[in-house]
């Protein structure tokens, strides 16, 4: 088992015709794949998964230890 943190995002274009990046979720789950941590993620996703057009898993931060 292993954490990974799974983010949602949707792309949008600026009056100014930039792109803009916004995080619509972010869950950190623990799972034995990063595909499996997908899965979980997206039955937690409390929106749409037609509104988000980008996912990002990437293997979570490890807890600092504290001294």
């Amino acid at each position: 088992m292993a954490d990974y943190r799974v983010l949602f995002y949707r792309t949008l274009l600026t009056s100014k015709d930039q792109i803009s990046k916004h995080l619509l979720g972010q869950f950190d789950i623990t799972s034995d794949s990063p595909s499996g941590a997908l899965v979980l993620a997206e039955r937690q996703f409390p929106h749409n998964l037609a509104d988000v057009d980008r996912i990002e898993v990437m293997q979570a931060p490890s807890p600092r230890c504290k001294p």
